[in-house]
Order: structure tokens, then sequence, then C-alpha cells
């Protein structure tokens, strides 16, 4: 078997820097897709520094090969921004808004508790308030389009490998992706109708890869019925990553305050401080021009009054415009007293693309009975476009002389498309000045 020339050391930059088996080496998150074949290809660890550098071993078959370039580096940044996007951010309207009382003088405190947590409210905290949050949640990333990402299967049909019999099956594949990311906000407000904030995400990220693969050198499945004929010991591999993740600028402007609608612009800007290889940020520059409505608490019972909210806007990736995303959400605050409220909302992100060309995720295959070779997906994966709709539930409750509160939610996915979570708890609590 012809050995595999090592390349440069970078195992710096991404979330896997160390492989922690006999056969495995470090490798970019989604090249460990596509790697574990190459690893029985390799007499000995290498390093490979970016995907481009194993996936056209993986595609290629003893036929010749292809340029896979532009595939491979389409194939990292749609799995790294999915990623990045199936991790929310919390909302930068507080939980307390002030408005000046001209009669007295005095800025007064609303008298409903802000409900939500990834919508936001049309109307500002008020002039000269301070709100600083600290909030954590907790990503496990359980579904990558519908499938147990624990547990990918590929076995269908063989992959051929040059210097070796038949063709590579991967009968398990499991992947494990952990993110706890800790938000710090802080927003300020300019004027009683504008306010600005700025928040910092800091995020580990826990990613493990546990293994098995086989030989098949002839259509008849193997032992026992395996599909793969001989199996590889199974291979595993782990690492953790520590950063701060893309930072947020925000800003809104109250442009109405009726009774019967409130409505705001807003502006957020994206900003790529985060390592996109560790799965801690999108690795773009992203601007979103937001619209915000909402209107005044109306009274079902003497101690409950409901409160509804509507955003809508357009999230512009300034690399990539394929990548961006027209946004919504719509919400309802239920109020109860002075103290507490539960908050409710639908969520939905609708991409203007697909997540790359057609034939992004596709392989060479060979069918051992004929000889033929042709493509198809790995692990059956699409790069058609994805529509994501979550919904949410919460609730904070004042603790402090109006000054702080302490807040909890949870989002459920209601569908599966890209990589997501079955649920993502959140926890936290804010103070305003």
């Amino acid at each position: 078997m012809a050995p595999v020339a090592p390349v440069e050391d970078r195992s710096h930059r991404g979330l896997l820097p160390r492989l922690r088996t006999r056969a495995e080496c470090s490798i970019r998150a989604v090249g460990v897709l596509v790697g574990v074949v190459a690893v029985v290809l390799r007499p000995a660890c290498v390093w490979p520094a970016s995907l481009s550098d194993i996936l056209p071993r993986f595609v290629r078959g003893p036929a010749g090969s292809r340029n896979t370039g532009s595939v491979s580096d389409a194939l990292v940044g749609a799995l790294s921004t999915s990623v990045a996007r199936a991790t929310p951010v919390l909302g930068a309207s507080a939980g307390f808004v002030y408005h000046f009382d001209w009669e007295t003088g005095t800025f007064e405190r609303e008298p409903s508790l802000f409900g939500q947590f990834y919508i936001e409210g049309a109307d500002p905290i008020g002039r000269r308030r301070l709100n600083l949050s600290v909030s954590y949640q907790r990503v496990q990333i359980d579904t990558l389009q519908g499938k147990d990402i624990r547990n990918l299967t590929d076995t269908q049909a063989p992959i051929p490998a040059q210097g070796l019999p038949g063709g590579l099956t991967i009968p398990r594949f499991g992947m494990a992706l952990d993110t706890q990311q800790v938000t710090v906000g802080a927003t300020y407000g300019v004027t009683d109708d504008l306010e600005v904030n700025v928040a910092l995400l800091v995020l580990q990220s826990d990613f493990e890869v546990d293994t098995s693969f086989g030989l098949r050198t002839s259509g008849a499945r193997g032992a026992r019925g395996c599909p793969c004929g001989v199996l590889f010991p199974p291979s595993k591999a782990q690492a953790s990553a520590i950063g701060v993740g893309d930072v947020l600028l925000r800003g809104k402007y109250r442009l109405l305050a009726q009774p019967w609608l409130h409505l705001a612009a807003g502006l957020i800007v994206r900003t790529p401080t985060g390592n996109d290889d560790d799965f801690q940020g999108t690795g773009a520059v992203e601007v979103a021009p937001m619209l915000y409505a909402s209107r005044e608490p109306f009274a079902v019972a003497q101690n409950l009054r409901f409160r509804p909210y509507i955003n809508a806007g357009f999230n512009f990736d300034a690399n990539d415009v394929d990548g961006s995303e027209g946004r919504w959400g719509v919400g309802l605050d239920g109020v109860l007293g002075e103290r507490f409220t539960l908050g409710i909302a639908a969520l939905g992100r609708h991409p203007v693309n697909r997540l790359g060309p057609l034939q992004l995720f596709d392989i060479t295959r060979v069918d051992l009975r004929t000889g033929r070779q042709f493509s198809a997906p790995l692990f059956g994966l699409s790069s058609g476009r994805e529509d994501f709709y979550d919904f949410t539930v919460g609730g904070r409750v004042n603790v402090w002389r109006d000054r702080a509160n302490l807040f909890a939610n949870a989002v459920f996915p209601l569908n599966r498309a890209g990589a997501r979570a079955d649920v993502i708890p959140l926890a936290g609590g804010e103070v305003t000045f």
C-alpha cells in the first residue's frame, strides 16, 4: 500500500487537535465524516491541515480523480454554520423597561415584565438606563438532517479505496457535539427611543467521534449477515476547545408608541470573532435589519394580561449572499401581576439558497458485482435548502426592588432540518440601573 505523505501540523486551528487511538489523527470536524476512510489508507499518524487535504483522497476511486476543492470548502462551511446557528443568542430587550413621567418628573417602570428571550420587544429600556445580563445555555446536537448523529451508517454501497480490494463501508459513525455557552450582555438607553446593546459569547465545545468501519470484497454479505464483510476494530476520537464566540452589536429605535401598536426598527451586526473550526462562530460578518412590533398588554382576568409580539427581518451574510436568511418570530406574554411573566414563541429561519452544490455530499461508490462506479451522498445527507422552526417557552420573575430578575427558558425544534438539539435549556439573571 502506498504511504500517504504527511502534511503540515496545524492542529491548533481546529476543534480536533488530537485523536486518541492507535490509527487516528486530529482532523477538522467535518473532515471526520470523510476522514475515517483515509485513516485506513495511512500507515502512520499525520496531521491534515484542512478538509481539502483529506476529501480528495476519500472521493477518488481507482478509475481516476476529480477536483473536489470547492466541494470540500462548501461542506466545511455548511456544517460549521449550521452548528453555530443552532446555538441561539439571548435577545437584547431588558426585562424592565422605564419611561419618563412628565407629570411627576421621574422615571416610572412599565408594570409588565418582559417575558421573551429570543424575540425583541419594541420598547427601549429608557434614557440613561443600563441593563447587565448573564445567561447560560447548553446545546447538545442530537440529529443531523433528522438522523441520529450518534449512530450514522453507510453500508449500502461500498466506497472504493486505492490499494485496498473491494470497498469500504461505515456500519457505525457516532458523533457527540456538546456546546456550553455563557452570554454576557449590556444594554444602554441612549434616549427614550434609542438603545444599544453588546453581547459577548464564551463557549466550550466538546467533540467526540466513535466509529467502526469495514471492508467488503464481494457483493455478498459477511459473516452473520454483516453488510461489511470484514470489520475493523472500533476507533475513538475526542477533543475540546474553549474560547470567545462571535460578538453581537445591536441597536433599536422606537418609531411608534400607541396603545394598539408599538413599532421599532433594529439592526444586528454579528462579528466573526469566534473560531468556526471549533463550532464557535459562523466565520462571517452578518448584518440583520429588523422590525419589532407589539402592543399594550390587554387584561383577560383580574391579575392576568396578555401581550403579543411580532419580529421580522433578513440576515445578510456579508461573505456569501447565498448564506443569508429571512427570520421571523411571533410571541405571547402572559403577565401575572407585576412580578412574573410567562412567555411562549415560535421562531423561523429560511435560508435563501441550498447548502451548496447539488452533489455536495456525494462520494464515489462501487458495485462489487459489476465493478460499475457511481456517486451517492455520504450517510444519505442532502444539500437542499432547509427551513428551521422552533418553539420556546420560559418565564421571568422580579426578585429584587424592580431592579433584578431571574429567568429560565427552553427551546424545542419543530422540525429536524440541519444540526439540531432535542432541547436547549437557558437560565440566567439580569439587573437594571
